[in-house]
């Protein structure tokens, strides 16, 4: 990414916000997504992207930020939208463990 400013250290604050911004996403993904087996990374980054907005309205609150918090959790456990696609020729890794731990019960 290129930044429009000459500026050395607005060039650096920028870089400092997107590297938070990374930490933050992959706190929110370990979270509230590494426990679900069927996970999609990609989409759990798309998912919390589309709720960007939101969170950075609620983060000067402590009370709002844990409710949106929580309902992004929700979002991860019970929709589909941040879980893999099933494949039939080429089975996800989580498909075939769980046809292991199938197989020795």
């Amino acid at each position: 990414a290129v930044s429009r400013s000459a500026n050395v250290w607005r060039i650096l604050c920028e870089i400092y916000v997107k590297l938070l911004i990374i930490l933050i996403q992959h706190w929110i993904m370990l979270t509230g997504l590494w426990e679900i087996p069927q996970r999609s990374l990609t989409k759990g980054v798309q998912a919390i992207q589309e709720q960007a907005s939101h969170l950075a309205a609620c983060i000067a609150e402590r009370r709002s930020l844990i409710k949106c918090l929580k309902q992004l959790a929700k979002l991860f456990a019970s929709s589909t939208a941040c879980r893999q696609n099933k494949r039939r020729k080429k089975p996800n890794n989580w498909m075939r463990l769980q046809q292991v731990r199938e197989w020795r019960a």
